[in-house]
């Protein structure tokens, strides 16, 4: 996108959604510059969850209001909408072998739930596995779990995923999702 177009939508089409991609895995110089952040010891790692779109006939893009799973054909996201954690597992734990287990678990559980703790009391109850937190449990292969969507194709589940609790619920039991079970409980300041 030019600076021309950039400024175009900001004056006929504000609030439209942009991805900027500015590093490219397959440079060794920003696949560097990526490890770098993502290994340094204080950086958490969060989902790029962003909400899912739909283009309409006319060309138009809107936000995707529904529940359906798995989600629409053509509905579409950045990548890591659904697949940062196991990207993490594969790539940095299995593959490149450039972090332990245990270190991209406390990344991607704890050290989110600890930043936000002190004024979110609630997440004091998140990110570990200890008698009176919520039962917030994934149960993965560390042998197969991967991400696999693309920009260009996105909307791909991880695999390698067998269950997960939600507040002490199966929501997912051999990599099946259990609809209606609603165990989710908003997270309030």
């Amino acid at each position: 996108m030019s600076e021309k177009q950039l400024a175009d939508y900001q004056k006929n089409q504000p609030g439209t959604f942009i991805v900027w991609h500015f590093l490219d895995e397959h440079d060794p110089e920003d696949l560097a510059l990526l490890d770098q952040s993502i290994l340094h010891p204080e950086i958490l790692i969060e989902s790029d969850e962003m909400f899912w779109m739909t283009m309409d006939e006319a060309g138009h893009i809107e936000n995707y209001e529904g529940q359906a799973w798995p989600l629409p054909e053509g509905a579409f996201s950045h990548p890591r909408s659904n697949g940062t954690f196991a990207k993490m597992l594969r790539s940095y734990v299995r593959e490149r072998k450039l972090m332990t287990l245990s270190e991209a678990l406390r990344k991607m559980s704890l050290m989110p739930a600890q930043t936000l703790e002190a004024f979110v009391p609630q997440m004091k109850q998140k990110g570990r596995l200890q008698t009176g937190m919520d039962a917030d449990v994934v149960v993965f292969d560390p042998e197969t779990i991967a991400d696999q969507g693309t920009y260009e194709d996105p909307n791909h589940p991880a695999i390698g995923v067998q269950t997960v609790l939600v507040n002490g619920k199966m929501v997912l039991s051999e990599g099946q999702l259990i609809e209606g079970v609603g165990a989710g409980m908003p997270i309030r300041r």
